[in-house]
């Protein structure tokens, strides 16, 4: 039997792009309001990348917006788990496993349910093309090319344009 620790990580570790030719992109998160919102785009932007770099079809996209992902009982997980049984999609997309579960007994069922409809469950880190997962915390450079705290390198872009770096990301520290 197989680790449900593994099953949260990765429930399929192999996943075969390949084998995929349409997908059914999932977007989640618990945060309600304009967060949650761009918390969905800043999802939904890493998998459609995916998609066309990966030239898959997409057959929907689904989210659940202020969703625990302790259940599966979520409308948007429901709806992408029905077309995915009726055979309109091979795989599950979304950004990380944490969008898809965050409890692992829900992973295992999310993953016994994937093995009995012969569809796959793929995420963008399992894929090993997401840098950091979606909600993990965004960190500025210590010791940039201008100065410690400055985030940028290479040429300061204040020299380049003065309103479009630190008007909109604050001064460098």
């Amino acid at each position: 039997m197989t680790d449900p620790a593994t099953l949260h990580a990765h429930p399929r570790p192999q996943p075969d792009p390949a084998a995929v030719r349409t997908v059914v992109c999932y977007t989640r998160t618990a945060n309600a309001g304009k967060s949650g919102q761009r918390l969905l785009g800043r999802q939904r932007a890493g998998l459609e990348a995916e998609v066309v770099f990966r030239g898959w079809t997409v057959a929907a996209w689904v989210g659940d917006l202020h969703q625990s992902g302790t259940t599966l009982r979520r409308p948007g997980l429901q709806q992408a788990l029905a077309l995915l049984a009726a055979g309109q999609a091979g795989a599950l997309l979304a950004a990380d496993m944490t969008r898809l579960a965050v409890d692992p007994a829900v992973a295992s069922q999310l993953a016994a349910l994937a093995d009995r409809g012969g569809w796959q469950l793929v995420t963008l880190v399992t894929l090993d093309r997401h840098p950091r997962p979606c909600n993990a915390p965004r960190r500025r450079r210590t010791g940039g090319a201008w100065g410690s705290g400055c985030h940028t390198t290479g040429p300061h872009p204040r020299r380049l344009d003065p309103r479009s770096h630190h008007a909109r990301r604050g001064p460098c520290s």
